[in-house]
């Protein structure tokens, strides 16, 4: 039996789900699902009640007629009080549990306005709505949200957006409402739940948390580059708010659907203004966080901390033994110079860690080349390596073409042997791979740059720049790189255009844009073009960017959409600065964009998805402006700290397939736990059918 099929048992059905950890019931009424720890915290479920078509009210009967398994799906067949069918599906994949409705014919007339389900809910979790009607939340009685319940959007037949909401039904009972006016049918309704919704333990105002995240396996970082806590070292004291601007970062890791703060991270010589957690990276058990204002002038490693004559930048590394995590490393340049930034961006790959230094000043090019200060802010990457638990400097690298405030250093990526480092403010106009780098004709168009390591040895592979390199483009402002594939993001493209290898034009502002490029054997070139399926002016689409086996996912940083969750509407652009994520798959050569993602609750200037990290099929995006004063995880957010931050995890189930069968199309996810980022159920199209896909949630303990 396959471990995702359907089990008898005794009073119904069971559905485990290995991947989420939690085992679902089906009493032929509804479902039930639980954590498969039997701990007791939470249970959760639905039950349909009635459904409505305009005046015509259906009461379904007290148990469905018939129930069909087949698999890993199961379907109650329901006779309502006048005889006709409707059919209620679950389907116990990797992604958890979809969940739909099948409406085998029209209810009322043609024209009707509103389609309404009404479900009770089961369980120890109480309902409650959000003001505007597009999310519930499912909290414990006591307190304490364990599933936020939203990114609901409805289409019909012909993919035409639909309006759709929740109405206030109560604490037990949640009632979905679709304005079907002159809907061709089917309709599908899909809301999703999210994973986690994460906070700082010590939250307060402009903290900044999530200015970083980073994510490996089941571990979650966190930067906060303004959290103003004098304490040194790991789970210090994090009430003196006597160093403004020191920075922390913060450890969160998960067991079974359950995430918890495991440590609070500062640096060993923590300092006012060091804004340490600006950038940080996680691998397995290792986590290095740059502090970009760090004071020492010392070089090297595990220097001397208290020199504090430069304002140069450091980096920390930090290791975990168990569940305690200790700092391993300090990490200073071999030519540290005054106030060139080391460790404005960081990243770890095993036993190698690379810094950039965005102000370097040296203007000798390629790797290990003598340091000189003849290019002001032309910016480099450093390299350093472990053997043991001793770290040493392997390499000092700089641009082919290193110039005046280049940048070089301002994103770096490594992936084992592979290095990817950003140089914003590059001025070539020349496109694609390897063009001419000696042409300065287009000012801060961007490039980047990729090493390959022989052994100890680093050399230059590539000199990447856009298709449709332009000026103050700042292509190379993020990066990032997995096995032989690297997507770039130019946060100031222009073009107006949307979706998928469009042809680019200059009509738009600061739109942004993202480029994917693979390598074969030693040859790089542009796979794809990436914008917004709802590119705006000043939306900085490639703000950041991520990618893990064929996904990426890129943030517009300034999107103003006030839609919660997955793929709402994208078109109200009300919630000024709110941010949003984009997921894209690539299947074959072919990439296409998956899910639109927004917080589970947008705000103004709370940037959601500046920051953005993915690992297998879990996605976390830090909102440095979100202004909650919450803390923990899955508290209820108010708008009470200005720019306290936070982050959002949640799961992106990216492998698509297609059955042919019935017309229906699903997305099977890849494995990972919890909320799904994306579901699309484009079922039965025999004339006169409505299926309504309710929910591909999956509950997550708080």
């Amino acid at each position: 039996m396959a471990k995702y099929e359907m089990t008898r048992t005794e009073d119904g059905w069971q559905g485990w789900n290995p991947g989420q950890e939690w085992v679902t019931k089906f009493d032929g009424r509804g479902f039930l699902t639980t954590p498969e720890s039997g701990n007791g915290e939470w249970s959760w479920g639905l039950e349909l009640d009635s459904y409505r078509s305009g005046e015509r009210n259906m009461i379904v009967m007290n148990r469905a007629g018939e129930v069909r398994v087949a698999g890993e799906e199961l379907t109650y067949h329901w006779d309502n009080q006048d005889g006709r069918g409707v059919e209620e599906w679950y389907l116990n994949n990797r992604k958890g549990l979809e969940h739909g409705y099948r409406i085998n014919e029209r209810l009322g007339d043609q024209g009707d306005e509103r389609l309404s389900l009404t479900l009770k809910v089961k369980g120890t979790l109480v309902a409650e709505r959000s003001g505007d009607g597009k999310a519930i939340t499912f909290r414990k009685r006591e307190g304490g949200v364990v599933i936020n319940y939203g990114g609901l959007k409805v289409w019909d037949a012909k993919g035409r957006d639909l309006g759709a909401w929740f109405e206030d039904a109560g604490e037990e009972t949640i009632r979905l409402v679709v304005d079907a006016r002159d809907a061709y049918y089917p309709i599908t309704v899909d809301p999703t739940a999210q994973l986690a919704y994460i906070k700082a333990s010590n939250t307060d105002a402009r903290d900044y948390f999530g200015t970083s995240v980073s994510i490996s396996g089941d571990t979650v970082v966190v930067g906060a580059n303004g959290e103003d806590s004098n304490a040194i070292g790991v789970n210090g004291d994090q009430t003196d708010n006597s160093a403004n601007g020191a920075g922390a970062a913060y450890v969160f890791v998960r067991s079974g659907t359950t995430w918890s703060q495991q440590a609070y991270l500062k640096a060993s010589n923590t300092g006012a203004g060091d804004f340490f957690g600006s950038a940080l990276s996680i691998s397995g058990d290792t986590i290095v966080v740059g502090a970009l204002n760090e004071d020492s002038g010392s070089t090297g490693v595990n220097g001397d901390q208290s020199d504090t004559n430069a304002t140069t930048g450091a980096a920390y590394v930090f290791v975990r033994s168990g569940t305690t995590w200790s700092q391993q490393a300090y990490l200073k340049p071999s030519n540290t110079g005054y106030a060139d930034e080391f460790g404005i961006s960081v990243s770890i790959s095993g036993n190698t860690i690379v810094v950039g230094a965005k102000y370097e000043d040296s203007g000798t090019t390629g790797v290990g080349s003598t340091s000189d200060e003849s290019e002001e802010d032309s910016g480099a990457a450093y390299v350093f390596v472990r053997s043991g638990t001793t770290w040493s400097e392997q390499a000092y690298i700089k641009a082919s073409n290193p110039e005046y405030e280049d940048y070089f250093g301002c994103s770096v990526s490594i992936s084992g042997d592979t290095l990817v480092v950003g140089a914003s403010g590059e001025d070539s106009s020349s496109m694609g791979v390897n063009g001419n780098q000696t042409d300065d004709s287009a000012d801060d168009s961007g490039a980047a740059y990729v090493f390959v390591r022989s052994g100890t040895t680093w050399s230059q592979q590539a000199y990447l720049k856009a298709s449709n390199s332009g000026q103050s483009d700042q292509f190379g402002a993020a990066l990032s790189i997995s096995g032989d594939t690297v997507v770039v993001g130019a946060r100031f493209e222009n073009s107006d255009t949307s979706g998928v290898n469009s042809t680019p034009n200059d009509s738009g502002s600061q739109t942004g844009a993202a480029y994917v490029f693979e390598r074969n054997g030693t040859t790089w070139s542009q796979q794809a073009y990436l914008k917004a399926s709802n590119t705006d002016a000043y939306d900085r689409f490639g703000s950041s960017v991520a990618i893990s086996v064929g996904t990426v996912v890129v943030g517009a940083i300034r999107e103003d959409s006030s839609s919660m969750g997955v793929d709402g509407d994208q078109t109200d652009n009300s919630v000024s600065d709110s941010g949003a994520a984009y997921v894209f798959v690539k299947s074959g050569t072919t990439w296409s964009q998956m899910a639109y993602i927004k917080a589970s609750n947008p705000g103004a200037s709370a940037q959601f998805a500046g920051t953005v990290s993915i690992s297998g099929a879990l996605v976390v995006a830090g909102a440095s402006g979100e202004s909650s004063d919450t803390t923990g995880v899955n508290s209820t957010p108010n708008q009470l700290s200005s720019y306290a931050g936070a982050a959002y995890v949640l799961t992106s189930n990216t492998t698509p397939t297609i059955t042919a069968a019935s017309g229906v199309t699903r997305m099977a996810g890849s494995a990972g736990s919890s909320s799904t980022i994306a579901t699309v159920t484009d079922a039965q199209t025999a004339a006169g059918s409505l299926t309504v896909t309710v929910t591909s949630a999956n509950p997550s303990n708080g």
